[in-house]
């Protein structure tokens, strides 16, 4: 027994992965077959396995691929859009943070201000009948973000203010902006004052959402909607993205990728690095996650 007289376990009652970096190595798509092997593990003990991501959840189901069905458990909920959304495995809005119209108010200002920085903007509605939508300042872009995204997105151009008005007609809670290949920037967050929403900028793309969301907020929520304390979940990230859910005070808190710079810069966020468990690679974690 622990934490005040409740039950200790070995394996984790929930188990909460990123995707990109995390589960699939850099710059790929594919999910090593360690790492689904320690996912049939987990499921094979109880574990609820699930997935928090930035992705959408039109983007983050095909990321999966053909192995949706093997990682999310039936029961799951899915935190997406850095958990501005919480859905359940058939993508129906559990809990969503919308933007109020003096957000969106806001992002659309500071997305003209810094148009020249902006490649498409792209927003997801909450109804998953309805498309993803991208919009593109030049309309000349349109046909090759077409081309790329056509297939789960509409693409249009238009006025900002077209634009602004449709943000403001549907519950929309994260808004994304692809920048152009001349921008980077890494790890900067701006807080708007006299609103409540934030901008991140991170992996090419700025992201608009509220100032409470995090990935850390919508796990405590997933904890307390199935009664599974957090000191007996396990979280897997990579990125500065997920520092928010590696700060928790989790059972496992699991840090992927090689030792260099990125990871410096993590733990320059991080309470407590001392906590985390280190792995180079996507299958070691799948082979970590077998020894469980």
């Amino acid at each position: 027994m622990n934490h005040g007289g409740q039950p200790e376990y070995r394996l984790p009652q929930m188990a909460v992965f990123d995707i990109d970096g995390t589960i699939t190595a850099p710059h790929s798509s594919s999910i090593p077959d360690e790492v689904i092997k320690g996912f049939e593990h987990l499921r094979q003990h109880g574990v609820i396995t699930t997935i928090s991501t930035g992705r959408p959840y039109v983007r983050m189901k095909e990321a999966l691929g053909e192995h949706f069905d093997n990682i999310i458990d039936d029961k799951a909920l899915i935190s997406v859009e850095h958990g501005a959304k919480i859905v359940d495995k058939w993508g129906n809005v559990v809990v969503e943070s919308e933007f109020t119209d003096k957000d969106i108010d806001k992002l659309t200002e500071f997305t003209g201000l810094n148009i020249d920085m902006v490649q498409f903007m792209a927003f997801y509605p909450a109804d998953l009948s309805r498309k993803a939508q991208i919009w593109c300042p030049e309309p000349s872009d349109v046909e090759k973000v077409r081309e790329v995204r056509g297939h789960y997105a509409d693409v249009y151009a238009g006025s900002l203010i077209d634009v602004r008005e449709n943000l403001k007609n549907q519950p929309i809670s994260s808004v994304s902006i692809k920048l152009k290949s001349f921008i980077h920037v890494e790890n900067l967050k701006i807080e708007f004052t006299g609103g409540s929403i934030k901008a991140v900028f991170q992996d090419g793309a700025l992201d608009y959402m509220k100032s409470k969301v995090s990935k850390a907020r919508a796990i405590s929520y997933m904890c307390k909607y199935f009664g599974i304390y957090e000191h007996n979940i396990l979280v897997a990230g990579n990125a500065m993205n997920d520092v928010a859910m590696l700060n928790m005070e989790t059972k496992y808190r699991v840090l992927v990728g090689p030792e260099g710079k990125e990871r410096e810069t993590i733990l320059g966020y991080v309470y407590a690095p001392d906590l985390l468990t280190y792995l180079d690679t996507p299958d070691d974690l799948g082979r970590f996650l077998q020894s469980l």
